[in-house]
């Protein structure tokens, strides 16, 4: 009950959110925005929502239920079409399909990440074993630490994944097989927020191809969140050393995470790497 009642309430968050949302955007424009000519003896600035319907092929009452949040569906063709009336940016556009419970489409490619800045973020900010990846797992950056303990390699070569199931980068994992069910929900979840672009296509299919244990674990369609998670490690000198697994968001533009390994609380402050 509480699980249907959460649900019920997110929803209606979501609505209220996109009502407010929709009537901001309108807001925002005139008629002479969109090419309707001047709003003469208009006593409120904006859009009307007959007008914001003209410009996207909609009926009038359709577009009032949308943005009054009633319960009705969307297709993405007139998401699209009310993206381009109400002169959405890239990012608002995600963020209207995310609203209206839609698959958001791809955004605008991001400039290439300053690989030389992300090596600065690792080797001066973590004590511990750090590395950069983007939105395909590619490993981008890896301090010393993740060079030694992880076997990540520090030239931008290797992906996470890939290396976490066919290469040395898993071995280093005492609890594997959990780790390795982990990775590959939250790898799942992250394809699906870029539902077109083939790339994490070729990443599934070449691992499916490699390794039967990913095969098995990418045909659950299990999906995670980027949570704290708890790893086991091979220390070369301590043997098994638990460690809490942060990720962060350092650009959310291109999708590139940082990844930290943090001792537990009991083990102090002091790295047990050095």
């Amino acid at each position: 009950m509480e699980t249907r009642t959460s649900m019920t309430n997110s929803k209606k968050k979501r609505r209220n959110e996109l009502t407010h949302f929709l009537r901001s955007r309108r807001a925002a424009l005139s008629p002479a925005d969109v090419g309707m000519g001047a709003a003469d003896g208009r006593t409120r600035a904006g859009l009307r929502r007959e007008e914001v319907a003209v410009l996207a092929g909609v009926s009038a009452s359709w577009y009032a239920w949308l943005e009054q949040g009633r319960p009705i569906n969307v297709s993405d063709r007139i998401l699209e079409a009310i993206s381009r009336a109400l002169r959405l940016t890239a990012r608002e556009r995600v963020h209207l399909y995310r609203l209206a419970d839609a698959n958001p489409p791809l955004p605008p490619r991001a400039d290439p990440p300053d690989i030389e800045v992300l090596q600065r973020v690792v080797d001066t900010r973590a004590s511990e074993p750090a590395c950069v990846i983007d939105r395909y797992w590619d490993v981008l950056a890896a301090n010393k630490q993740a060079n030694r303990v992880l076997h990540l390699s520090q030239d931008g070569n290797e992906n996470f994944l890939i290396g976490l199931f066919t290469g040395s980068h898993g071995r280093q994992y005492v609890n594997l097989p959990q780790v390795a069910r982990q990775m590959t929900a939250r790898f799942r979840l992250q394809t699906s927020y870029f539902a077109d672009d083939p790339r994490f296509d070729k990443v599934a299919d070449r691992l499916s191809a490699d390794s039967a244990r990913f095969a098995e674990l990418w045909a659950r369609h299990e999906v995670e969140e980027f949570v704290p998670t708890t790893v086991e490690l091979n220390h070369p000198d301590k043997g098994p050393v638990p460690f809490a697994l942060y990720t962060m968001d350092l650009d959310e533009a291109s999708s590139v995470r940082l990844l930290m390994y943090l001792p537990p609380e009991h083990t102090g402050t002091q790295s047990v790497w050095k």
